[in-house]
């Protein structure tokens, strides 16, 4: 290494590897006295980067940090260099600085063994020994996959010079060039749900053949000045068409954009936006998608799930500042379209991530690039639960347009809250799959490096025996009364009703009492009532009619009613009229 005498370093701990001395550090190098280096770590979790580093140089000036291999080189994870931790600057009046961790998650990478220091001539000049107990440890990766959001063709620019195209190839050759053969997308792909952006989706992607791709729908693709019900299924027509013979997509949901897929022993599932207009009362997706979720998450609840959906929830209390996905600029701009805190599916949403802690959720959405992090040190990774016992959520920055926060109060005052950097920046993650932890290297698609202070360390949750499908008991109509004609009843037009009495079923919600004049109750012909009573008055028959009476009762199940059946079908008969 050149230049080591112009810093000096010494590492010392705040946990149980502070048992490193200084002589073991320094043996063997030529350095001069002692000043100070100390990296205070703040757990003992093996391959867990948070803490604090301070610095004292035997010269004033700025310095970087990097993580260093065993021989001392700037560390890379195969081809691929990792950026700077970050600058450290002294000054004559205060040669004392810190690097602290922005985020708790931060990781020391697999095969990181030093932390270096470098110069402004970019020369190491020194290097500091990871503990062995500190360093990853989380054995050998079982597969890799990319991580995108909020392509956004034809948003910006127009049709012919479209800048997401150029900044989405260009990810998709980093991608190839990883040897990384599964691509997931939590949205936006498009402006408005055309199908030209589509087209150049399909395009970008089919250049690997070699490359699986799925995504799920998000605002945009579902589009707020069109037909909701046919953008999805313009989405389904053009986008994940594989889907059906793909002998890995375990199950299609709602309207065909609802997909589980496995990949090795984990279950990747896509859930899909259908609604796009945000506000009070107003959820982003159909009733019965949540009830398919639920029911999926339950059935998967021994495994590791990743769920990718689009639109980020806020924080416990309703914060959207503190969500991850989101934050609060220093002049107090935050992106405002989240899922609306208190609105029916926000709170089953919110509930499900609660439960099932085995769960990490992706979105994207608000575009944030990932050194926007100084702002929210959650904004890229954290926990639905503040006490970290439910599903894991991660944040995707754009690939084509990561915003970033205006700082400028003149054209802030002038109404420019963010700058898109569409064609400037582009980002995503690479996820490195563990037996038992996900590794998110945080992704800068146009240097082609790791963006070191984003790369996160995130165990998997708690896993769960999955609820057995429940079984509603079998209902009997014990008794049917005689018939007989309503008080209120003309003579012109009479009116009849029956009592019935049917057996008791427990577990019961409600038991469901339905009558028809066709015996195959054919839609068009039955009406159906509910009670919770066992017995129930059918009312306004009509005269000269035969009726066919049934009754089962039924419970819920992730939001579906699970019927009984009915023993045996009843009949009566009304008089003719005279």
């Amino acid at each position: 290494m050149k230049n080591k005498k112009l810093l000096s370093l010494t590492i010392a701990t705040a946990v149980a590897v502070s048992g490193v001395s200084v002589s073991q550090i320094t043996k063997g190098r030529e350095l001069e006295p002692v000043k100070t280096v100390t990296y205070q770590f703040a757990n003992q979790t093996a391959g867990s980067a948070a803490g604090t580093i301070t610095v004292t140089p035997e010269k004033a000036g700025t310095y970087q940090l990097y993580w260093g291999d065993a021989e001392g080189n700037k560390l890379k994870a195969g081809k691929v260099e990792f950026t700077e931790l970050g600058d450290i600057t002294t000054t004559k009046a205060n040669q004392t600085t810190t690097y602290k961790f922005i985020s708790p998650y931060t990781v020391i990478p697999e095969g990181a063994e030093k932390v270096l220091v470098t110069d402004k001539d970019n020369e190491v000049v020194d290097d500091y020994e990871i503990p062995e107990s500190k360093r990853f440890n989380e054995g050998t990766s079982t597969y890799s996959f990319a991580l995108m959001s909020d392509v956004h063709f034809n948003r910006f620019a127009d049709f012919s010079a479209d800048d997401a195209v150029p900044s989405f190839d260009n990810a998709l050759k980093f991608v190839n060039a990883q040897g990384i053969d599964t691509l997931f997308l939590t949205g936006d792909l498009s402006n408005q749900g055309e199908i030209d952006s589509y087209n150049k989706f399909n395009k970008a992607t089919g250049k690997y053949s070699n490359l699986t791709v799925y995504t799920c729908m998000g605002n945009h693709d579902v589009s707020w000045t069109k037909n909701a019900k046919k953008e999805v299924k313009l989405f389904a027509k053009n986008i994940n068409k594989k889907r059906s013979t793909d002998k890995n997509v375990l199950d299609i949901g709602y309207e065909g954009v609802d997909i589980v897929y496995k990949k090795g022993d984990d279950i990747h599932i896509f859930f899909s936006q259908t609604k796009s207009t945000y506000g009070k009362g107003k959820d982003l997706y159909a009733k019965e998608q949540l009830n398919w979720l639920e029911k999926t998450l339950n059935k998967y609840a021994d495994k590791k799930v990743y769920l990718y959906m689009h639109t980020y929830l806020a924080a416990e209390g309703g914060n959207i500042t503190k969500a991850v996905g989101n934050l609060e600029t220093p002049l107090g701009y935050s992106y405002n379209l989240t899922y609306i805190y208190g609105n029916n599916d926000e709170k089953r949403l919110r509930k499900l991530l609660k439960k099932y802690s085995n769960v990490t959720q992706f979105s994207g959405h608000s575009h944030w690039a990932y050194e926007q992090q100084i702002y929210n040190p959650y904004l890229n990774i954290g926990n639905i639960s503040s006490n970290g016992s439910g599903a894991s959520l991660v944040h995707l920055a754009s690939v084509s347009q990561p915003r970033t926060a205006v700082l400028d109060k003149k054209q802030f005052d002038e109404g420019k809250k963010r700058y898109e950097n569409n064609g400037v920046k582009s980002e995503g993650t690479i996820a490195v799959r563990y037996p038992k932890s996900t590794v998110y290297y945080s992704t800068d698609f146009v240097s082609g490096k790791y963006i070191a202070n984003a790369c996160y360390l995130n165990y998997d949750g708690k896993t769960s025996t999955p609820e057995k499908d429940i079984k509603t008991g079998t209902t009997q109509i014990k008794k049917v009364g005689k018939v007989k004609k309503m008080k209120k009843s003309s003579k012109k037009n009479p009116k009849y009703q029956v009592t019935i009495k049917f057996s008791k079923v427990k577990p019961v919600s409600k038991y469901q009492i339905q009558y028809s004049t066709d015996k195959k109750f054919k839609k068009s012909k039955r009406k159906s009532k509910t009670t919770k009573k066992t017995s129930y008055t059918i009312t306004n028959l009509k005269p000269g009619k035969k009726y066919y009476i049934r009754v089962r009762a039924y419970n819920y199940q992730f939001g579906y009613q699970i019927f009984g059946k009915c023993k045996k079908v009843r009949t009566v008969k009304t008089p003719k009229k005279k």
